[in-house]
């Protein structure tokens, strides 16, 4: 057979090229958009995870039963929250989740708020906040309610001062009375609400340990003009506001409930998460911001 001409030979070569090229181009359109670091350039791959400016989180970990420095580490990487308000933690595996995290490149400190001596705990059980290196955290406070059930877990109130979008705002995070106190929950909520009062901007994160509709405990917390990052979730009772305590039975409410909040005044929210890690409480996440935005939906996994 005759060779074919230079000028056929050229035009072949750029045909193949050109489906090449278009194959390329195809199977890139049809990377899934979960792709990992294999699927971008060796910069964007190498490039380490950050705290997400304006996250905060609330978790009760259930130290004392459940939780453990692992699993703590384990959340805050997942999510990477500017802020973490964790409640029923025992205080040491608090820090050694902050040492797991800086160990793993993530930069975050601690600080401690009110705890006790508990048996569960190698330490003492109470509550904490882990937050990105370089967050503002003036005037950190913690202080105890008049009254508890005298237990071995101090109920009280952590708080202190950051920024959200460049304007001050003052953090709280608590954890009321176990269940079947719910004349000293009352008395903390309304402790909780006039020591918010002071401040225009005001963001709570915690366990209060009842449902949102119970008037007798929340009614203080509603009237200081707090809404809850879940929107079904305030004063009136609605089958749509998402439980937080899903489990029931021996130790756990008889139906499942709502107890861990993020309430905000002052405070809007761009994002609703909650995540179930263990069989006790959920973890809510939210974005924060101080603009006009309308509360969105909460998925739940």
């Amino acid at each position: 057979m005759s060779r074919p001409s230079s000028t056929a030979r050229t035009a072949r070569r750029a045909t193949k090229a050109w489906l090449i090229g278009s194959m390329a181009l195809v199977a890139g359109l049809m990377t899934p958009a979960y792709a990992g670091p294999a699927n971008v350039g060796p910069a964007a791959a190498e490039e380490p995870l950050k705290p997400i400016a304006n996250r905060f989180m609330t978790w009760n970990t259930n130290g004392q039963g459940l939780g453990t420095p692992k699993a703590i580490a384990k959340q805050i990487k997942h999510f990477l929250p500017q802020v973490a308000a964790l409640q029923e933690s025992c205080l040491n595996e608090v820090r050694e989740a902050v040492r797991q995290l800086n160990e793993a490149g993530l930069k975050y400190e601690y600080r401690s708020g009110l705890a006790a001596l508990n048996a569960g705990c190698p330490g003492r059980l109470g509550t904490a906040i882990i937050y990105a290196k370089g967050t503002t955290v003036r005037a950190h406070n913690k202080k105890g309610y008049s009254d508890d059930e005298g237990w071995t877990e101090a109920r009280g109130m952590q708080s202190f001062t950051t920024k959200l979008n460049g304007q001050w705002i003052r953090v709280f995070n608590t954890h009321l009375s176990a269940p079947g106190h719910e004349e000293l929950r009352k008395l903390q909520a309304g402790e909780l609400a006039a020591a918010t009062r002071p401040h225009p901007r005001a963001l709570v994160l915690g366990d209060f340990n009842t449902r949102p509709h119970v008037t007798k405990v929340m009614d203080p917390i509603w009237k200081a003009g707090f809404k809850d990052v879940d929107q079904f979730c305030g004063p009136v009772k609605d089958p749509r506001c998402n439980k937080t305590l899903p489990r029931t039975g021996p130790g756990f409410p008889t139906e499942a409930a709502k107890f861990d909040y993020i309430l905000g005044r002052g405070v809007n929210f761009r994002s609703c998460r909650l995540h179930t890690p263990t069989e006790d409480h959920r973890i809510v996440v939210s974005d924060l911001t101080v603009n006009d935005v309308p509360r969105p939906a909460c998925t739940v996994t």
